[in-house]
């Protein structure tokens, strides 16, 4: 009889065989262990992990590093589609190995930007003003560097163990972290502090193994996943009648999310982290009716259309988009 995971694989065979052709190595790499529960050391998964540094979308975002070790977009900024937080984002969301390329951006990052706080700032630290701001403004840039960090392996860096102790004590008891940009008034959202950021704190603190979390990081963890589940999901808004409601851009679904989220990263994050949950089943039923005849979905949007590299075609069907959905309708 077959297992659970051999069930959900048969029942989406045609998506599932469509994620593993080897012209997206980053892909096939993280179906056939995310999906089809395969172990690093088995030769399909090496043979794809071998792949994806070699791959166009790898080595075109690498060949566009300058020498400081930054990404800049047309602007100059760091912070653009084609800067240094979103360039490394994409390389570690592909999967790209650490390097002296990825850690060289890092150290760029933590001398001119980190302050003493932990927290990314926006703008380089060129003052000893600047310097000594404990201002928690932006700190979701924080949690995708942070992220990025991560999943490129870079995880004793001491720009990723700084990142941490922002979180850990910048968390507010009321729950969240307070970023002056976020709208406080009760009448329009349910949470205190950024509902979208704490995705991204939360997605960023699930690649941290469980034995290497604090025991104050592990009670923030639970108070932003309640947090989620409270809003079931995506339901954080107020809608004039005072009832909770969806914010629109959460129905369309992208990948690699930067500072934005919808209701597919969002459940994913939490499926990741183990939560199972009634109150997360309105976000898996909105993942299910955007399934495509063919067991797809679709890129609703791009977040990579002015990056140095594009993933996927907006408005197509999208292996990545498809991969994240299926994960977590097999987690939920």
């Amino acid at each position: 009889m077959p297992n659970r995971t051999e069930q959900f694989v048969s029942e989406h065979s045609p998506a599932i065989d469509w994620l593993l052709q080897p012209d997206s190595p980053s892909v096939r790499h993280r179906t056939l262990q995310d999906l089809m529960g395969r172990p690093p050391t088995d030769p399909s998964v090496a043979e794809a992990r071998a792949a994806i540094q070699r791959s166009p979308q790898v080595s075109g975002l690498l060949s566009h590093q300058l020498p400081d070790g930054t990404w800049r977009g047309p602007r100059g900024g760091l912070w653009e589609e084609k800067g240094s937080v979103f360039s490394l984002l994409l390389l570690g969301e592909l999967g790209a190995t650490s390097s002296e390329s990825t850690r060289k951006a890092l150290d760029y990052l933590r001398e001119h930007y980190q302050l003493p706080t932990g927290r990314i700032s926006y703008r380089p630290i060129d003052s000893p003003r600047r310097k000594e701001s404990t201002s928690t403004w932006m700190w979701c840039i924080t949690a995708v560097i942070l992220r990025a960090a991560l999943l490129l392996g870079h995880a004793d860096h001491a720009l990723v163990q700084a990142a941490i102790r922002f979180f850990e004590e910048s968390h507010e008891d009321k729950g969240g972290w307070h970023c002056s940009v976020y709208s406080s008034d009760p009448v329009k959202v349910r949470p205190p502090n950024c509902y979208m950021g704490g995705i991204k704190a939360l997605s960023a603190f699930s690649l941290i193994p469980r034995n290497r979390w604090s025991k104050r990081l592990r009670a923030i963890i639970d108070q932003e996943v309640e947090a989620c589940l409270d809003s079931r999901v995506c339901f954080y808004r107020i809608d004039p009648k005072g009832q909770p409601a969806i914010k629109r851009a959460w129905l369309k679904f992208a990948f690699p999310r930067y500072w934005r989220s919808d209701a597919l990263e969002a459940t994913d994050v939490l499926t990741g982290l183990g939560v199972r949950d009634r109150r997360i089943q309105d976000a898996v039923d909105l993942i299910r009716s955007k399934q495509q005849s063919d067991g797809r979905w679709l890129l609703d949007f791009s977040e990579t259309k002015r990056a140095w590299v594009q993933l996927d075609e907006e408005g197509a069907p999208s292996k990545w988009v498809t991969l994240r959905a299926l994960r977590t309708l097999h987690n939920a």
